[in-house]
């Protein structure tokens, strides 16, 4: 419920404070006034869009803030769902700035426009005269009959809950079944190429390190002239001519030899020099060896050459680098071609599901369209009970129902609420053949049920009566009226005929300031209240008649 509205610096509003109570509460004045300006900021509590042209005072914030009483509500959850302290008192606020800056608050903690308008939706409805054109909406018509057959039917609501389950299901294999339809579309090609590479390198039976050996042994077989010439100068060297290294140094040992008995130093220059020289006649057994084995074959050379080829092609191919990079690979795309083997009995396996779905979802879709046609001819009954008391003698309504070709969201069903204001004439959808007054009377009478049947403890009603008669507003008020007792109902009318019911009476009027006019608001008295319903009644020229009706309208 709204307790209490204040606006500050706001269109022609300089700062305004309205308290509002629980029961039926009215609003009357002139138009211009600025009762469409109150509308509409508490509209920006709820979340609305601010237009910067309606910045009062550009060097000061705009300031909108809402008291909500919520103990009634039960929407604790919301509250810890979006990390938010909850107090049954709620308090909104909004600031606005000329340059564009905006912050919203709940509870005095900064929050975003979804989360304020997720919340408002649990607070207030706001009825508006284009809110009107909602009933020519399927989507409208269908969830007020479901609305009305959660309350009549127990099993209704878990009906509904149970096939939006199963229809997401549904959802969700169609299109993981498109996904793999499209995978084996478009993959045909590359199983068969991917499946030669595949052969290609098991036949290669490629190791993880013999890209590096391979190119040694490469460069070995390649440069062999080159490590034979080198080769043969060595020994050469070390023992073939007269001066070889090795004839040098036994030369030298022995000269040592003879004066090592001298020091013990000469000793040891003497043992390393005899270990060296053993040392060399190792590695000249060695090169001997080494050269003997050292052939060059041809066959072998070009056998690594068309294997690092090979490697090469299939790392351009693949977009890797080395063996290691081509076997992981190779092992992913065996993996994925699994996966594609796998394809063509996962889509079966897929359709197989869809169409259980579907079984189980027609047999929901029925139960839901049976229990749908039931109540809905108790819903036109009322409406149209409710449509009689407001001066239209013979209505008639009905909800005609199709059946799609396709499952929806809600099951199969198509709903047309049709409408007749007189007696003889058939019924047609109400964009065809209601007239405004209509319209609003009908609507009235949709609110007034969904009021019994949702959550929100508050509708604001601006202008239902437009179109209508004083003797029918009168009958609009006194639904109003009924309707307060359940909850908060707040009317922004200007039939004096409404405005009298209220349990509260305010005023919009504006005020001259001399050098400019801002909007302002009284909660009337009996005296002010009697005054106002005459000038309603009348006009500017209030008279003792129209006082007169508006004490009797008052009961005064």
């Amino acid at each position: 419920m709204l307790n209490k509205l204040v606006i500050t610096n706001y269109a022609i509003i300089e700062h305004l404070e309205i308290d509002f109570f629980k029961g039926f509460t009215t609003i009357s004045g002139e138009t211009g006034s600025g009762k469409s300006i109150i509308l509409s900021a508490i509209n920006l509590l709820l979340g609305n869009k601010f237009n910067i042209t309606n910045v009062r005072d550009e060097s000061n914030k705009v300031i909108i803030e809402g008291i909500f009483s919520i103990s009634q509500l039960n929407i604790h959850n919301f509250f810890s769902e979006n990390d938010l302290d909850y107090e049954n008192e709620l308090i909104i606020r909004r600031e606005f700035s000329f340059e564009g800056k905006s912050r919203s608050f709940i509870n005095d903690s900064p929050v975003k426009i979804k989360t304020l308008k997720n919340l408002s939706y649990y607070l207030i409805d706001i009825h508006s005269q284009h809110e009107n054109l909602l009933i020519n909406t399927e989507d409208f018509q269908m969830k007020l009959l479901d609305q009305f057959t959660i309350k009549k039917f127990d099993n209704f609501s878990d009906l509904l809950s149970s096939y939006s389950s199963l229809f997401q299901k549904l959802k969700n294999y169609e299109s993981e079944l498109i996904d793999k339809q499209k995978l084996l579309l478009n993959s045909n090609y590359d199983v068969d190429y991917y499946n030669n590479i595949i052969r290609e390198v098991e036949l290669l039976n490629l190791q993880d390190t013999e890209e590096t050996e391979l190119h040694k042994e490469y460069n070995k077989l390649n440069n062999i002239h080159s490590i034979k010439t080198t080769i043969s100068e060595l020994i050469f060297h070390l023992e073939e001519v007269d001066s070889s290294v090795i004839n040098q140094l036994n030369l030298l040992n022995s000269k040592l030899s003879s004066i090592s008995t001298y020091d013990t130093k000469l000793a040891e220059l003497f043992e390393r020099l005899k270990a060296n020289i053993i040392d060399i006649n190792d590695i000249l057994m060695d090169t001997h060896t080494f050269n003997q084995n050292l052939n060059f074959d041809s066959t072998r050379l070009e056998y690594i050459q068309n294997r690092i080829n090979t490697i090469n092609g299939l790392e351009n191919k693949l977009n890797v680098v080395g063996v290691n990079g081509i076997l992981t690979k190779i092992n992913k795309i065996k993996d994925e071609l699994h996966g594609m083997l796998n394809v063509a009995k996962d889509i079966d396996d897929i359709k197989m599901k869809i169409n259980n779905l579907n079984v189980d979802l027609i047999k929901y879709a029925d139960d839901i369209s049976f229990l749908r046609k039931k109540s809905a001819t108790e819903l036109t009954n009322v409406i149209q009970s409710d449509l009689c008391d407001l001066g239209i003698d013979h209505p008639s309504l009905s909800f005609h129902f199709s059946r799609n070709s396709e499952l929806l969201s809600h099951g199969y069903d198509g709903v047309m609420l049709l409408f007749s204001a007189n007696k003889g004439y058939n019924m047609l959808p109400i964009n065809q053949i209601a007239s405004g007054g209509e319209v609003a009377r009908l609507m009235l009478c949709i609110k007034k049920h969904l009021f019994k049947m949702l959550n929100f403890s508050t509708i604001i009603f601006d202008e239902i009566d437009s179109g209508v008669s004083g003797e029918i507003g009168r009958k609009m008020g006194r639904i109003l009226q009924d309707m307060s007792s359940r909850g908060q109902i707040i009317s922004i009318t200007h039939l004096p005929q409404i405005a009298s019911l209220g349990d509260i009476h305010y005023k919009v009027f504006k005020k001259d300031n001399g050098d400019s006019l801002t909007t302002s608001i009284l909660h009337l008295n009996n005296n002010e209240r009697i005054m106002e319903l005459a000038r309603m009644l009348s006009g500017d020229q209030v008279n003792e008649e129209a006082i007169a009706n508006a004490k009797k309208m008052l009961d005064i």
